[in-house]
């Protein structure tokens, strides 16, 4: 079980067991069956129950994930003012899935630059070998001068580490910040990012390095709102990938993939990939932005698209539910243009290397909470409608949101 490590609200873990036969047919009305659907994963057949876990206003909480453990359906609340939260995951084995931060960001980390420092440097820091999966981290900061970014990997990382459907928008210091295990002393670990996707992100959407990551089915673009870093008093370089460290013999993939990041389309500077270390190698998909570096590219056209891949989420309680918004990019094709390395020398933009540590003491206690005992259902009568398929409702202290369009499965499932 993951560990609240927060020092000022203690939260409750919520079982994970499904309703069973018996505890579905003491409820009555129409919509019965859709309360019968919770408990169910991410597999298109029903939304699972989740916790909401709301972080009052100026307070902080942390979680961590150690080996072997499963951080699950939880909607974590940072809507509040100076609210902030973070997830600690580290060793091996571990897991966070189907989890939604909801709410901008008002605490940079910290480390100056930024406003109102002393918040966490990311929502999510991760090491060692374990998986993201279905995480919502696309609320962003609020305002600009917030430097904060959504996911930070410690230089020390060794293993490997899934990121599947995971959508990180708005963040001011880096997506994702995963390149210090690549440098001299780092760990060297590796990053296999698959239908994720990522907007109006600044200094970089993907901060990585390391040979032997992979980066497939992605969807990466900004537009005219990308968060302003307080570097320099302010600035906008809004890079799609970028490297920073390593060497040329570190070959970082990317297949199928979306990239739109140009100045054009932004409120500062841009570019698409900036292998200024390593060597980015693309096949088969569709890029437009400026090109910095060792890029080799094979069957790569310039019309990328800004559909989400299928499957991500695109709120937080899409995310905690384990469902995705309809439709999706599941196929990125390019076009038969030819090989070859098509890098410019040169810079994009000001900006420096404002990448995240995701390390840092743990200020939090050790206790773990028990989970509840209460796994009953009683009898309750909702009515509901939905022109979208779905419906969404709170139960005595826990959510529920469930897919009408998927009733037949269920009903073959009683």
């Amino acid at each position: 079980m993951a560990r609240d490590c927060s020092t000022t609200v203690r939260e409750r873990e919520i079982s994970d067991s499904s309703l069973n036969r018996r505890s579905y047919l003491k409820l009555t009305g129409s919509t019965a069956l859709t309360v019968a659907g919770a408990g169910l994963l991410s597999n298109g057949a029903a939304a699972a129950e989740y916790e909401t876990i709301t972080v009052p206003a100026g307070s902080q909480k942390q979680f961590q994930v150690g080996s072997g453990e499963t951080f699950e359906n939880k909607l974590i609340d940072i809507s509040a003012d100076k609210a902030d939260a973070r997830i600690v995951a580290s060793g091996s084995g571990w897991t966070i899935r189907n989890v939604g931060f909801k709410g901008a960001a008002d605490m940079s980390g910290p480390h100056s630059p930024g406003e109102n420092l002393g918040g966490h440097p990311n929502l999510i820091a991760a090491s060692g070998t374990g998986t993201i999966e279905h995480v919502y981290l696309g609320d962003g900061v609020s305002g600009d001068m917030v430097r904060k970014g959504a996911i930070g990997v410690s230089s020390s990382h060794s293993g490997h580490i899934d990121l599947n459907e995971v959508t990180m928008n708005g963040w001011t210091g880096n997506a994702i910040y995963a390149a210090g295990s690549a440098n001299s002393g780092g760990g060297n670990g590796t990053l296999a990012f698959d239908r994720c996707l990522l907007k109006n992100n600044n200094i970089s959407h993907l901060r990585i390095a390391n040979d032997g990551t992979t980066v497939k089915n992605t969807v990466i673009y900004n537009t005219e709102d990308v968060p302003v870093h307080p570097i320099n008093g302010g600035v906008v370089n809004s890079r799609g990938v970028y490297d920073g460290y390593g060497t040329t013999s570190n070959v970082i993939e990317f297949e199928n993939c979306h990239i739109d990041c140009t100045d054009a389309n932004t409120n500062g500077g841009a570019s698409a990939l900036a292998a200024t270390k390593t060597t980015f190698r693309v096949t088969d998909s569709q890029i437009k932005g400026q090109l910095i570096g060792n890029v080799e590219t094979t069957n790569v056209g310039e019309n990328p698209s800004h559909e989400p891949p299928k499957g991500v989420p695109t709120t937080a309680e899409q995310a905690a539910s384990g469902s995705a918004a309809n439709g999706g990019n599941s196929g990125n094709g390019g076009n038969s243009g030819g090989s070859g390395n098509s890098g410019n020398s040169g810079s994009s933009g000001n900006g420096g290397n404002s990448g995240n540590s995701s390390t840092g003491s743990d200020s939090g206690n050790a206790a773990e909470t028990a989970p509840s005992a209460d796994d009953s259902v009683d009898e309750q009568r909702i009515s509901a409608s939905s022109p979208s398929g779905r419906f969404c409702f709170s139960y005595k202290g826990r959510n529920y949101c469930f897919d009408f369009s998927n009733v037949s499965t269920l009903l073959s499932g009683i």
